[in-house]
């Protein structure tokens, strides 16, 4: 008996060990249920496309193709989209390019920042800060 003990207390301690570890793991999972919202929208999960110029949706992205969803930093691959504005906005003419963008920032379940890969996705060579609601 007296050598069993060290053994179940052994066993015991192990699959506290684990227990910790399965949920630490749960954590960074992909695909875990966290949100974004873009320009006062409900919040989505994986969005697959996301406006930008909120005012007159002249900037945004679409086709997107989300790579490690719910992780602290996630990819897409999709479309830019950019009205050139010439000769005015409304009569412009929507040049598109393929981008890889991110969403970072993550605090509980929602992704607060958005930015490009390779150059800056933002308004005003800002990355743009995600808002929410209530």
């Amino acid at each position: 008996m007296r050598n069993k003990i060290p053994l179940l207390l052994l066993a015991m301690l192990s699959v506290l060990a684990l227990g910790g570890l399965v949920l630490s793991l749960s954590e960074i999972q992909p695909n875990r249920q966290v949100t974004a919202s873009f320009c006062g929208q409900p919040a989505q999960s994986a969005p697959r496309s996301i406006v930008v110029a909120c005012g007159d949706a002249n900037y945004g992205f679409t086709d997107l193709a989300w790579v490690q969803w719910g992780n602290p930093t996630t990819y897409a691959r999709g479309v830019k989209y950019v009205d050139d504005c010439t000769p005015t906005c409304a009569a412009g003419t929507f040049q598109k390019s393929s981008v890889t963008i991110e969403l970072y920032n993550l605090r509980g379940n929602r992704y607060h920042t958005l930015n490009g890969v390779g150059f800056n996705a933002g308004i005003d060579n800002r990355p743009v800060n995600l808002k929410y609601g209530g």
